[in-house]
């Protein structure tokens, strides 16, 4: 296990930093998690929220004078909130180790930073606001309600649970080698939309039917969106690190039904749905 250390990292209230956040303190580490709250929350933390290790500040990345500050008193940063601020700058300013997550890790490393990138990943604290198709269909599943498949369904995508996504970002943070490189953290199954469609009905001993709907992204036809996005390659992380996904899809997609269930309204023994009211007549 690595020497103590001090990391920032930024977003740590969010859903990955907030795990990442609980591991590195498990490691015995001291954690700064920078957090303006705007797509995190202090229950995120909650776990580790009395760990004297723990030192919470509610700022943007933005504030180029808190940045610095914080930078200043760390040893390595990660920067996981959604937008870039003035942490990357302060981080090679001062000198220090840098893990940044971004949208498309190319040309990012030449700065000399770790650039990630992260495909779908799932798990526990995942905002309804920022959940995975996978996520969507799961509660749909067991709602009752009909699943949605934009286009034809044969989009290719993985999905990862947190707990390897969390993995694979200590990996790197423990190999000096990956300064100045970019990885793809992913998971390791690819499958279609209309199969995991389908497999999630599978699992979840749903009986909803599936709906297809045009497939478009700003306008532009799903054939044109897919040819932009960059198939995700573990490959470079794997050779270096030797991570790999330790839960499959099937695992993932269990634990994202138990969590949908538990979430569930509990609905009384008898409880029908009140009759729609006539039209134009109010109720209440």
């Amino acid at each position: 296990m690595p020497a103590p250390a001090t990391y920032l990292v930024t977003g740590g209230a969010g859903f990955i930093g907030s795990h990442l956040a609980d591991a590195l303190l498990g490691q015995g580490h001291t954690v700064l998690v920078l957090d303006d709250l705007s797509t995190g929350a202090r229950a995120n933390l909650a776990a580790a929220w009395s760990d004297p290790r723990l030192r919470f500040v509610r700022g943007s990345v933005l504030d180029e004078r808190l940045a610095d500050e914080l930078t200043a008193c760390c040893d390595t940063v990660v920067h996981l909130a959604p937008v870039t601020g003035a942490i990357g700058a302060a981080a090679l300013r001062h000198g220090k180790r840098l893990l940044i997550a971004a949208a498309d890790g190319r040309g990012e490393a030449a700065s000399g930073a770790t650039v990630v990138r992260h495909g779908d990943t799932v798990g526990p604290r995942q905002s309804p606001g920022h959940a995975t198709l996978l996520t969507r269909l799961v509660r749909r599943v067991v709602a009752g309600d009909p699943l949605v498949v934009h286009g034809d369904g044969t989009r290719v995508c993985r999905f990862l649970d947190v707990a390897d996504a969390v993995d694979a970002l200590l990996a790197l943070l423990d190999r000096p080698g990956a300064a100045g490189a970019d990885f793809d953290i992913a998971g390791s199954e690819e499958i279609t939309v209309m199969a995991l469609a389908e497999r999630t009905l599978a699992r979840g001993g749903g009986t909803s039917a599936v709906r297809h709907y045009p497939y478009v992204v700003d306008r532009v036809p799903h054939e044109a969106y897919a040819k932009t996005v960059r198939p995700f390659d573990t490959a470079p992380l794997c050779e270096l690190t030797g991570w790999r996904p330790a839960r499959s899809l099937d695992d993932i997609l269990d634990a994202a039904i138990a969590r949908a269930r538990a979430e569930a309204p509990v609905v009384p023994p008898g409880f029908r749905e009140p009759a729609a009211s006539p039209a134009g007549q109010h109720l209440g």
